[in-house]
């Protein structure tokens, strides 16, 4: 009976229906992945409504076209790269002040008062407030106490 409607198909026209099936599903996954990659990569809706037409218009080219002009990182990526940059800056800026000896020419912090190299003194420290003071001030800016006059040069080594 199938014979006399011409319903009979031919295994050749089974394969190619199969293959043009595949070629059809594969075209629309290729171009569902250009898009949703186009979503992870770009905000702007108009990038990601190119990249849904470049899925599709030129079948499987426009996908290699898509991985030519994307946007090299990610969303996530870019954040990440961001927060990175950030957290490093923050650590630069909270790094403890340096400045050279005026003797020995070495790096030694901005709150030393003894350079540890070269043993050069640079200022002392109140009795009384335990702050830090210049070595020609006769008084404690801070307390008033009476300090003195300390000898310029290297310190002296307690001993």
């Amino acid at each position: 009976m199938r014979a006399m409607l011409g319903l009979a198909v031919s295994p050749l026209q089974l394969g190619i229906a199969a293959v043009g099936g595949y070629v059809v599903v594969l075209w629309v996954a290729t171009a569902f992945f250009v898009w949703r990659d186009a979503r992870r990569r770009s905000s702007s809706l108009l990038f990601q409504a190119f990249a849904l037409l470049l899925g599709f218009v030129p079948p499987f080219l426009g996908a290699l076209v898509y991985l030519v002009v994307r946007p090299p990182r990610t969303l996530d990526e870019e954040r990440a790269f961001a927060l990175e940059e950030q957290s490093l800056l923050d650590v630069d800026r909270d790094a403890i002040p340096v400045r050279p000896c005026p003797s020995c020419g070495k790096e030694i912090e901005a709150e030393f008062i003894v350079c540890p190299h070269c043993r050069t003194q640079f200022a002392r420290r109140c009795h009384s407030c335990d702050r830090v003071l210049r070595l020609g001030w006769a008084v404690c800016p801070y307390c008033a106490e009476e300090v003195g006059h300390a000898p310029l040069g290297r310190a002296t080594r307690a001993g």
